[in-house]
This record gives C-alpha cells, sequence and structure tokens, in this order.
C-alpha cells in the first residue's frame, strides 16, 4: 500500500517563509554601504567644499539630500539583510538607530565645517538638506520593505 499523498502547505508571504539572503548578497550591500560611508565622510570633511560655480544655484543643496539619503539607504538594507540572514527583521529600534545618527551627523558636520575649518562654512540649510535626504532614504527603506512583504498589517 502506498502512502496517502500530502498536500503542500500554500507558500506564504512570510519574512520567515522566505529564503534568508545569501552571503554574497549580504557582503555585497555591506560594500555599497561602506563605500557609500565613505563617500559620504570624504565629501563633509575634505578641507574644501564643491567646487564652483555649482551645477545651478544651491546645487549644494542636492548633494547633501544624496549625501545623507543614499548612505542611509544602504545602511538600512544592510542591517535588513544581515537580520534576515538570521531570521527576523531589523526592529524599530535598530531602524531609529541608524537614521538618528544620520541626524545627529547632520548637525555635527555642519558644526564641524563651521568652526573647525577656514576654507568652509557651517550652514542650516545644509542640515536641513541631509535630514530631507536621511528622510527620503528611510522612506524608500520603508517602501522596498513592505514591497517584500516584511512589514504587512
Amino acid at each position: 500500500m502506498s502512502p496517502a499523498p500530502t498536500s503542500s502547505p500554500a507558500p506564504t508571504s512570510s519574512p520567515a517563509a522566505r529564503p534568508a539572503p545569501g552571503r554574497a548578497a549580504r557582503l555585497v550591500a555591506t560594500a555599497a554601504a561602506v563605500v557609500a560611508l565613505a563617500v559620504h565622510l570624504w565629501g563633509l570633511y575634505r578641507d574644501h567644499g564643491p567646487p564652483t560655480p555649482g551645477w545651478f544655484p544651491q546645487a549644494d543643496k542636492l548633494e547633501h539630500l544624496v549625501g545623507f539619503g543614499l548612505p542611509c539607504l544602504l545602511v538600512l538594507l544592510a542591517v535588513h539583510l544581515h537580520a534576515a540572514a538570521a531570521g527576523r527583521a531589523p526592529g524599530n529600534r535598530a531602524v531609529a538607530v541608524v537614521v538618528g545618527l544620520f541626524v545627529v551627523h547632520a548637525v555635527v558636520s555642519e558644526v564641524v565645517q563651521g568652526d573647525f575649518y577656514t576654507t568652509r562654512s557651517g550652514d542650516p540649510f545644509d542640515v536641513l538638506a541631509d535630514v530631507v535626504g536621511t528622510s527620503l532614504g528611510l522612506a524608500t527603506y520603508l517602501v522596498l520593505r513592505r514591497r517584500r512583504g516584511h512589514d504587512r498589517a
């Protein structure tokens, strides 16, 4: 007598049902985040500001927006992939720490530029662009996370 056929469970979209990201994906995400952070820090702390004239008036604000948004997004993605490899999604605390560090760094970098460099100046509008960029990086991460089904309500 042959065993009774068993039905396989229906695929789900829960995070636990998804295969963990491979080591290569985690390494690529981490490397991208590290490179983005290195460029981010170089741009903020080099001894001279961006070349002038810019692409258009106040072009440096766009540079600040991208310079904070992209590294924030890449760090969040790397954290997410490492957490997923451990079988969990990153907690809200981990996401808040990453975003909080970028926001604090926005203020600190402008204070350093204004107080410790003779060739650069601190600009509160740069801080605003940095925070908006960080917010866009976070928003993009949250959209990607929701699309992958890790944040279903």
